[in-house]
């Protein structure tokens, strides 16, 4: 099994020299979690100009972490992880809950 996640980050968000950090404990956490190598994990960002993203009528400030498995996986194994990614993203970029938006998908 194989992960690969793409962060979707507002500008002025999440600072640079903080991405990495979070790119490592994201490739952890899923390597704990799904009990695979973390050279199966794969995180791109992409950042989204300032005032091109809107939430709620106002420029947005969300972040988005998206995971696609190349294999299925069980609902609680799902949601433990994206819980813990979820967690480990508040805590490291001070978000509030509405802020952030994960998801893991299995393939099509």
């Amino acid at each position: 099994m194989n992960i690969n996640y793409t962060c979707i980050v507002q500008e002025g968000i999440v600072p640079d020299d903080l991405r990495a950090k979070l790119a490592g404990e994201i490739k952890r956490i899923s390597a704990s979690v799904l009990d695979i190598d973390e050279g199966g994990i794969g995180v791109e960002y992409y950042e989204v100009r300032h005032g091109f993203g809107f939430r709620g009528g106002e420029v947005s400030t969300t972040s988005t972490v998206r995971g696609q498995l190349t294999e299925a996986l069980d609902q609680d194994t799902r949601v433990d992880l994206m819980t813990q990614i979820m967690n480990m993203w508040r805590d490291e970029t001070g978000c509030e809950v509405d802020e952030f938006l994960v998801s893991v998908r299995d393939p099509q």
